[in-house]
């Protein structure tokens, strides 16, 4: 009994050891996005910035993020997944350098160059940890979510404190361009060689499930899902500081938020894969977010502590809800596959208009009230999406592709 014991363990070590390089990648991808909303202001200050020009670094990469889920699976048609994840970390590098330079046209492209790396990084992790882990694919996955929701709060946590000991927004950024590159050296080393390393020739029922209108719904789902977080993530440290937070404690909140968001993560695609309805899960965790938006809206200063874990409740759920869905709502592997893919693309082309729609409604209306309702009504979107596809059943998208 002791040696078995001994051997799982040792099983289990093993299994992190080889995953490192996977789960150091999964730490290069969200920072991008999480440094920018706390020193927001001070790029803004700098480069004569409007409201609306500042929310294309937010919202530029989640446009990515929908392109990235359009282009990937093409792109690994002709490129192996390795060979991918390392081209994603080349564009990580070399977009975060490039929007270090004071030019508003090349802060932007290079947030789009760093963009299409973390969006090309997005449909790896999954894929690669089960080519490679596919006896241990939930230990990795564990370990990839948690450690890129942990870089995710880091970036958020620390950006304003940097940028204020080295008098520049450019060295918070700079942080996690320089990540990329070094991470990037641990994996050309640690998977050359790899015996299962070329590209992948699936065809796609990509243009079948877009005639199901449950897929459709289920985009709904994870694009106002999205936008909430890809909204808050880049506007809400600016909507504290303009309330009266001071700029560390607002760009805390935002770490608090993800953080929260971690266990919250990893514990419910489990618990509401055990249902066969997961409409109450659902109500619960948007009537969550909707206190913390509503907690923000009217009373900023009074507890944002508590709003902002609602919000990490909220919307740190609704994320792993929908990739759940995915799951549980398709009749098979493939199925899957391919929503997930469809889902993600034409999801993130809604969560981009988000934080699009609140910096072009603060410049409107001097205040972030509108912005703030806005959100509101999206999650009620959200709400009734969730309803539709929550209920019993399964979306049946094999039976599509055959009609």
């Amino acid at each position: 009994m002791s040696a078995q014991v001994n051997n799982q363990a040792e099983s289990t070590k093993s299994v992190i050891l080889r995953s490192l390089p996977l789960v150091a990648f999964s730490m290069t991808l969200r920072p991008m996005v999480t440094s920018v909303g706390p020193v927001l202001p001070e790029i803004r200050h700098e480069l004569h910035m409007s409201a609306t020009q500042a929310s294309y670094l937010t919202a530029l990469p989640v446009v990515c993020f929908a392109i990235g889920a359009f282009l990937t699976p093409r792109l690994l048609r002709h490129v192996s997944p390795n060979h991918a994840v390392a081209l994603a970390m080349v564009l990580l590098f070399i977009g975060g350098n490039v929007r270090l330079i004071s030019h508003t046209s090349i802060v932007l492209l290079g947030t789009f160059i760093a963009g299409m790396g973390a969006a090309i990084g997005n449909v790896l992790g999954g894929l690669v940890a089960r080519r490679d882990f596919s006896a241990r694919v939930g230990l990795v996955m564990g370990l990839y979510v948690g450690l890129m929701s942990l870089s995710s709060s880091t970036a958020a946590m620390i950006s304003y404190p940097v940028s204020q000991h080295f008098g520049s927004w450019k060295y918070a950024l700079a942080i996690w361009a320089d990540l990329a590159f070094i991470v990037l050296g641990i994996w050309l080393v640690t998977q050359r060689g790899h015996e299962d390393n070329s590209p992948m020739t699936t065809t796609s029922s990509y243009r079948y499930i877009a005639k199901n209108k449950m897929a459709w719904w289920l985009v709904l789902y994870f694009g106002f899902q999205s936008t909430n977080f890809h909204s808050l993530a880049g506007w809400l440290p600016t909507i504290l500081r303009d309330a009266g937070i001071d700029p560390t404690r607002a760009g805390d909140m935002v770490s608090l938020m993800i953080l929260v968001g971690v266990p919250a993560g990893l514990l419910m695609p489990p618990l509401i894969a055990r249902f066969e309805s997961q409409r109450i899960m659902i109500s619960l965790v948007v009537a969550i977010s909707l206190v913390g938006l509503v907690g923000v809206w009217q009373a900023p200063t009074l507890a944002p502590w508590l709003w902002v874990v609602c919000l990490g409740l909220g919307v740190g759920s609704s994320f792993p809800i929908a990739l759940t869905l995915v799951i549980t709502k398709s009749n098979s592997s493939e199925a899957a596959r391919d929503l997930s893919s469809f889902m993600q693309s034409w999801g993130y082309v809604i969560s981009a208009i988000g934080p699009l729609a609140l910096g072009a409604l603060r410049d409107a209306t001097g205040s972030w009230s509108y912005a703030l309702i806005a959100l509101i009504i999206g999650t009620g979107i959200q709400f009734t999406a969730g309803m539709v596809v929550g209920g019993p059943g399964h979306l049946h998208v094999d039976e599509t592709v055959s009609a």
